[in-house]
């Protein structure tokens, strides 16, 4: 049906229109799905990955809305969570649909097929699984993937594949605590990790924060990311 209306829309000169108002009709979906059913996919969350002994804690936007806000950011609407790659087992998709979540997209490095990244869905809310890896006795660190300089994503992924960039943090344990009322695990030296994620005044906020918006420890990487769709 969605093709049929962008051939109509197009033959019309209405398609910059129509993309609008699908985008438009999407975000509100996201939203009040999000507003419904967050928290509820953060616990399940939880519970799928303590079932094959893996610790899930809270990342990025996730992370800084439980330490700066006590909840969620108001405007972001998915989550952020992080798992050590040395825990991820192969058949992690089942598993997680055991507890009803869905693959929906996998960020990999071709040359050596390391996983960098995972989106589940559960409910129509989306859950960011960044995967962390040893950098060296005192850093882990995740990988990010950015949009291609050039090509859009279907091109980029038929070719070179997207640029990344590494985000180091300091290699600490991961503490319980509350978050709206459940118990959740943060990293312990979170103030650190979030000033490398966000800068040294993250408690200030930037409702349309993007890399280098402020001074992090992100750093510029050569390995190029592909994705894969299910």
């Amino acid at each position: 049906m969605r093709g049929v209306l962008v051939k109509i829309t197009k033959r019309l000169g209405l398609y910059q229109k129509f993309v609008q108002l699908d985008t438009y009709l999407r975000e509100k979906k996201i939203q009040k799905a999000f507003k419904k059913y967050g928290l509820e996919t953060l616990i399940q969350a939880d519970r799928a990955f303590r079932s094959f002994n893996a610790d899930m804690f809270l990342v990025f936007g996730t992370l800084l809305g439980a330490y700066r806000d006590n909840g969620f950011i108001a405007h972001d609407f998915d989550l952020d969570v992080g798992l050590l790659a040395s825990q991820r087992p192969d058949d992690i998709a089942e598993r997680m649909e055991k507890f009803g979540f869905r693959r929906v997209r996998q960020f990999y490095v071709k040359e050596s097929g390391r996983v960098t990244e995972e989106q589940f869905e559960y409910k129509g809310v989306q859950i960011d699984v960044f995967y962390y890896f040893d950098m060296n006795p005192d850093k882990v660190y995740c990988y990010v993937a950015r949009r291609h300089e050039t090509k859009d994503w279907r091109e980029a992924n038929k070719t070179d594949g997207f640029p990344s960039v590494l985000f180091p943090c300091d290699k600490c344990e991961m503490e319980e605590v509350d978050f709206l009322g459940s118990k959740i695990k943060v990293p312990a030296l979170r103030k650190s990790w979030l000033s490398d994620i966000y800068g040294e005044d993250f408690m200030t906020p930037i409702k349309n924060w993007t890399a280098g918006t402020r001074k992090t420890a992100v750093l510029k990487h050569t390995e190029r990311l592909y994705r894969k769709q299910w």
